[in-house]
């Protein structure tokens, strides 16, 4: 009587031990292993390293220099290609100006007999001065004279008790070089320019820009 009833339990828990589902009979899961790590155990095998910390932290300091380096040329490459546009401007304008002086002198020369190089000796010796042009965005006024100072000594484009640190104040030299003779007349009619800029001016943090030209007097006389 025992023995069978007995028998009777134990069908019992293997019945309740077991689950249903859409008529396959299936035996319930075990449970997970993992579950049974303590949670201390488990959080030191997620943790990183402090090897694996460094180099990670190493990897991200090289990558913000990168993006910091290319920023730096990217601003450096902009302020250069700002600096070619505003030079090329500025010599423009004095080169301009000393063919219109040029212009000029050729006149006399004919119709008065001064000899064009002797005026432009007074020129290249400061003893007779041309305004500086104006030039805009610049500090210069028609009150500062375009000086010739030769290729190794720079003047200002600006008044230094008035200077305006938002307009742009370079620095420049400019010299000048009498190159060829004239057969007929015997007196030189050839004016080699030479304008060096620098265009950051008491600073000299970037190169310096060279411009030439060359002013004549194609009458062949004096």
């Amino acid at each position: 009587m025992m023995t069978r009833r007995n028998a009777q339990h134990s069908t019992l828990n293997t019945q309740r031990s077991s689950i249903f589902i859409f008529g396959v009979r299936r035996s319930r899961p075990t449970p997970n292993s993992s579950f049974l790590i303590p949670n201390s155990a488990r959080i030191r095998a997620a943790a990183f390293t402090l090897i694996e910390t460094a180099l990670a932290m190493l990897a991200i300091g090289l990558g913000l220099l990168a993006i910091f380096g290319l920023g730096r040329i990217g601003l450096q490459s902009s302020k250069e290609t700002g600096h070619d546009q505003r030079c090329a401007m500025m010599a423009d304008a004095v080169f301009e100006t000393l063919r219109d002086y040029n212009a000029r002198f050729v006149d006399e020369a004919r119709e008065n007999g001064i000899v064009w190089s002797k005026r432009w000796e007074s020129v290249t010796n400061n003893t007779t001065t041309i305004p500086f042009p104006p030039i805009a965005g610049m500090s210069a006024s028609t009150e500062i004279p375009l000086a010739f100072t030769g290729s190794s000594n720079f003047a200002a484009t600006f008044d230094k008790d008035n200077l305006s640190l938002t307009d742009w104040n370079p620095l420049y030299s400019l010299a000048g070089t009498f190159t060829y003779s004239s057969p007929i007349s015997g007196h030189t009619n050839g004016l080699h320019i030479t304008l060096i800029i620098h265009p950051d001016g008491l600073t000299y943090s970037s190169d310096q820009r060279v411009f030439r030209t060359t002013l004549t007097n194609p009458g062949g006389l004096p």
